[in-house]
């Protein structure tokens, strides 16, 4: 029991020493969701991402509205149809919904990597700023919401606007 008690003591010992020790460390958190919809690049990428590429996506509604149009055209004319026409249009129906489904596949891979380049961009220059701000500001340690489940916002604490407003002056 004894050593218990001094095992206890220890470890309040510890925790104290840690708090007071804590007291030195100059702590910031960045809020980068904020800054990637609040920061007029991060808003010019997106922009720049749309342009490029609703062309294409208006090319699929272009070819998912001829499938329906031929798949109404089979519900409609299948009655003065003959076997051999009903089966040419539905292996037509069957391939170009394969090809639209594999367009939209290949589409939307194009626009992830696309989207992962630009960001890449931003972040990029994002963690410049964050640097300068935590040398400047003396800094101990900078969390980003990707990897803390909770951060006050407190002002000594968040530093997001400050870096918002250093990553839109560039």
């Amino acid at each position: 029991m004894k050593n218990f008690k001094n095992i206890l003591v220890l470890i309040s010992a510890i925790v104290i020493w840690n708090s007071a020790n804590a007291a030195d460390y100059k702590i910031g958190y960045v809020d980068i969701a904020k800054i990637l919809n609040e920061s007029p690049a991060a808003k010019a990428a997106q922009k720049k991402l749309e342009q490029e590429f609703t062309p294409r996506n208006k090319q699929l509604e272009s070819k998912a509205k001829k499938i329906q149009k031929q798949k109404e055209k089979l519900q409609k004319e299948s009655d003065i149809m003959s076997k051999d026409q009903i089966e040419s249009l539905k292996r037509k129906i069957m391939k170009s919904e394969r090809d639209l489904q594999r367009d939209a596949t290949e589409a939307q891979e194009d626009f992830k990597l696309r989207r992962r380049d630009e960001l890449g961009k931003i972040e990029s220059r994002l963690k410049e700023v964050i640097l300068k701000i935590a040398e400047g500001g003396q800094y101990d340690l900078i969390l980003t919401n990707a990897d803390v489940t909770y951060a006050s916002d407190t002002k000594g604490i968040n530093i997001t606007d400050r870096v918002l407003k250093k990553f839109n002056s560039k």
